[in-house]
């Protein structure tokens, strides 16, 4: 199955976090307000042009989209996702995709958006992710529970809202799963959400999980929810161009900055998920025939 195209936009790496396996960590540019906003002036500016095909996808990723430290932008943040709004309306826009950490105790942001969302009914047309990890992310018991207690509230405020959390496969999240002390099936009916499990782009060792680690993960979590694994490998192997964009703070307009595909069609990034240089999806396509699913 072929899918429209998803136009990925990182508006900024500036993040509240400083989590252990994060490559904007070290690599990161943090914008200042003014650049913020020439940032999403540019996102709208691409949406408007010819560069971007009518009806696609978006996806809005930093960093952290919706923190919101800097009181001086916030009007200039809602302008942007009204606008964005309007154009789902329009079907300029067909599905959007957000990605937050969920954070940060001042929900004002995120809270216009999901009622902008939830007034037109857009709920079957927005995927919100966030995310969870056993290790390298929360750096106090205090931060976990702010992001438990956000991810309770998002749910019991917008019951329509379908959210996803990711889980970086790093060796101690496997770890647990495998030794039954973190058990993803209860986690997804606790707090009323899907969990997608995701590679670890090694960048620090310590966290790296091997491959075995990683599919005896993968077929434990199987177990746990049925038919997991079948609509995990058909989600990663879904045939869809990703065309990422990053605002280039010297040049002060949005630059291109995707991975090239390798020969077998997948992105260079799911051969850095372990040191045997394989690639992640043709790796899951391969389990998945030993599975016969």
């Amino acid at each position: 199955m072929v899918c429209k195209p998803v136009y990925e936009f990182l508006l900024w790496d500036n993040c509240n976090n400083n989590c252990k396996f994060c490559f904007q960590r070290k690599n990161g540019i943090i914008l200042s307000p003014l650049n913020k906003i020439k940032s999403l002036n540019c996102v709208l500016e691409f949406l408007d042009s010819n560069d971007y095909v009518n009806g696609s996808h978006v996806l809005l990723v930093g960093g952290e989209i919706f923190d919101e430290s800097n009181l001086l932008i916030i009007n200039d943040y809602v302008n942007f996702f009204e606008k964005i709004v309007d154009k789902m309306n329009s079907n300029s826009i067909d599905l959007l995709y957000i990605n937050t950490n969920l954070l940060y105790n001042n929900m004002g942001i995120l809270n216009k958006l999901l009622s902008l969302i939830d007034y037109d009914n857009l709920w079957d047309r927005l995927k919100f992710t966030t995310s969870y990890d056993l290790e390298g992310r929360f750096s106090t018991k205090e931060k976990e529970t702010l992001f438990l207690t956000n991810l309770k509230y998002v749910k019991n405020t917008y019951p329509k809202c379908n959210i996803v959390v990711n889980t970086i496969l790093t060796k101690q999240t496997c770890e647990k799963i495998l030794n039954n002390v973190f058990n993803p099936k209860d986690f997804c009916d606790e707090y009323n959400c899907d969990i997608n499990l995701i590679p670890y782009i090694v960048y620090t060792e310590e966290l790296s999980a091997t491959r075995e680690q990683i599919f005896s993960t993968l077929i434990k979590v199987n177990e746990l929810i049925p038919n997991y694994f079948n609509r995990y490998v058909d989600n990663f192997s879904l045939k869809q161009d990703k065309l990422l964009y990053k605002y280039d703070n010297k040049k002060q307009s949005l630059t291109f900055v995707s991975c090239d595909n390798m020969e077998c069609g997948h992105s260079q990034n799911f051969k850095l998920y372990s040191s045997d240089n394989r690639c992640f999806i043709c790796d899951l396509i391969e389990l998945s025939k030993l599975f016969g699913e």
